[in-house]
């Protein structure tokens, strides 16, 4: 790798970001790996117990973040949090992250949506109770750091408790009963966000994977799941918490998520259904958002330290003229397969060529 020089840091996390996010002048640029079950790595712990347990989980991400000083911990493990509390039987994989039993759906019939506010109830809420715990734990114990909340959205929450090829059929045949438990489903989490937000998380993310060209149309994505993402965003931003937008999936619906949601920070995988190149999503975007990472998850996991430096540094180039800032990272997880070897590169980056950011100037080469 090459040797250069890096920059030295005057701001914490939190300043740096805040900073970024105000259109302030910063010490670097952030970056956010977005490391969740691969900072079990770290302590050599499997992934089971990582993420049932509230004081390891919390152990290996501030162990993570020390090693390689990025600028902001995540407070979730996987994205069955809110399904275990609806009773879903969640797996506990030892090298890999938690996902729903596929052969014990909780919601095996349309009629079932009738009951999905019944199904819950804080008391039983074990990973949900823990993920509030650990905002606020994390939020005392990394004085100066990020530490951002989230829940999975209504869909993605109906996708792990019923089978998603029934809920596919579920659009069509029984709109008006998917739409009662979307309701229900959306209080329930606006509570949660709420909890978050008081136990102290300054960045909410919510994953909007069905606003992608691959799985529905933007005229489906506006009548199915727009309505009850909106309520949650609302939320978010009336607490002047900032509310960030994950799509993970191929062609990204960025207009019609900034005309119901108006996000602060987008992170996406791919490039938006309307834009043909990176620096075309820049021109169009740009202005309206800050871009979260656009790293490749396999370049992550394969790629030798020396290219994802190099990549970065590209990157860097290119986002780093968007007029509202941008924050260097991973696309998705940070693959829990992948060695975390990868995240010095992005951190070294970050101080060489993020140094003194300028909104609009690309990389400090």
């Amino acid at each position: 790798m090459q040797k250069l020089k890096e920059c030295e840091e005057y701001m914490t996390p939190k300043e740096r970001i805040t900073g970024m996010i105000l259109g302030k002048k910063v010490d670097r640029i952030p970056v956010f790996p977005f490391v969740t079950a691969a900072a079990a790595q770290v302590l050599h712990v499997n992934y089971a117990e990582y993420s049932k347990n509230p004081e390891v989980f919390m152990r290996c991400q501030m162990e993570s973040q020390r090693t390689f000083g990025y600028d902001a911990v995540t407070s979730i493990a996987d994205l069955c949090v809110e399904a275990q509390a609806f009773g879903a039987n969640i797996i506990y994989p030892k090298n890999n992250a938690a996902y729903p039993d596929p052969y014990k759906w909780i919601l095996n019939s349309h009629e079932d949506y009738k009951k999905v506010g019944k199904l819950f109830s804080w008391k039983n809420a074990t990973r949900m109770n823990n993920q509030i715990h650990i905002i606020k734990t994390l939020n005392e114990r990394l004085e100066g750091l990020m530490v951002g909340g989230a829940t999975i959205g209504p869909m993605g929450l109906l996708s792990r408790i019923r089978n998603p090829n029934d809920l596919v059929r579920d659009f069509i045949y029984h709109p008006d009963l998917l739409h009662e438990a979307l309701d229900q489903v959306t209080e329930i989490q606006l509570e949660f966000v709420e909890k978050e937000i008081e136990a102290g998380a300054r960045t909410i993310m919510v994953p909007v994977v069905l606003a992608e060209r691959e799985l529905m149309s933007k005229k489906m994505w506006e009548e199915l799941d727009a309505p009850y993402q909106k309520r949650i965003a609302d939320l978010v931003k009336s607490k002047g918490v900032n509310y960030c937008v994950h799509t993970c999936g191929r062609g990204p619906y960025f207009d019609v998520l900034i005309k119901w949601l108006r996000p602060t920070l987008i992170q996406n995988a791919f490039l938006p259904d309307d834009c043909k190149t990176e620096e075309e999503m820049v021109q169009k975007y740009g202005k309206k958002l800050i871009f979260l990472g656009f790293l490749s998850v396999q370049m992550l996991a394969w790629s030798s330290p020396s290219e994802v430096f190099e990549e970065c540094k590209r990157q860097l180039e290119v986002f780093g003229k968007s007029p509202t800032g941008y924050f260097l990272g991973a696309s998705c997880e940070y693959p829990p397969y992948a060695p975390l070897t990868n995240v010095i590169p992005m951190v070294k980056a970050a101080r060489t060529f993020g140094a003194n950011f300028q909104r609009g100037k690309g990389a400090n080469a």
